[in-house]
């Protein structure tokens, strides 16, 4: 499995090699990275870690330069559900480069799901957007709405429920209850019709500023 890395890191890779992410829409690194990954990692970001929950959302936020206009680092994981070696990819870059972990995901379930995983392997994660709140207030289309099936609906009230991450976060479980109430989910992608751009420049700056995640 691998990562997809954007901005400017730099470290070993398995086998000695070093990764240097500073290209146009970031690096390919295999998650062996992390094995040989010990205190040689170097970045010019200032501000935070940005995990990415879909490509979509990667490739506008990489296209329009985010990682130039706020010096941070991108992180994209193609799997559904992250690995073991993700979660600590991401934690040593927060604990090498001493910066905050932030998230732009899904409003659904799964994606909580996957935020609370980050947590419990060690990587303290605050969810930025998308979230059932950012929906309302943006008065999205009705039309930008997924139904949950009853998939999305058992994972919902389980991690309400059961999750001991999820239910020491009191604002994640506000967003949650959201999204039971509503029975609805919301893609990052479903920003566009806002402007194509309006991830990277309206919609992440001026969360940015606000500082607005939970």
């Amino acid at each position: 499995m691998a990562v997809f890395i954007a901005d400017d890191p730099r470290f070993c890779e398995y086998g000695g090699g070093m990764a240097d992410c500073a290209t146009d829409h970031g690096q390919q690194v295999t998650l062996r990275a992390v094995e040989s990954c010990s205190g040689d990692m170097t970045s010019n970001a200032e501000y935070i870690i940005l995990v990415v929950g879909s490509y979509g959302a990667y490739f506008r936020l990489t296209k329009d330069e985010i990682d130039r206009k706020f010096p941070c680092i991108i992180v994209y994981t193609p799997d559904p559900m992250p690995e073991e070696d993700t979660f600590s990819l991401v934690r040593k870059m927060k604990e090498q480069l001493d910066l905050p972990v932030l998230a732009i995901a899904d409003s659904s379930p799964r994606s909580v799901k996957n935020f609370s995983l980050f947590v419990a392997g060690g990587c303290d994660i605050k969810w930025l957007g998308l979230r059932p709140s950012d929906v309302v207030a943006l008065k999205m289309h009705p039309l930008c709405m997924r139904p949950m099936n009853s998939r999305d609906l058992k994972l919902a009230q389980r991690l309400l429920e059961k999750d001991a991450v999820v239910k020491q976060r009191p604002e994640w479980v506000e967003e949650l209850k959201k999204m039971v109430e509503t029975r609805s989910k919301v893609e990052v992608e479903a920003l566009s019709p806002l402007g194509w751009s309006f991830l990277s420049n309206v919609y992440f700056p001026d969360k940015m500023a606000a500082q607005d995640w939970i």
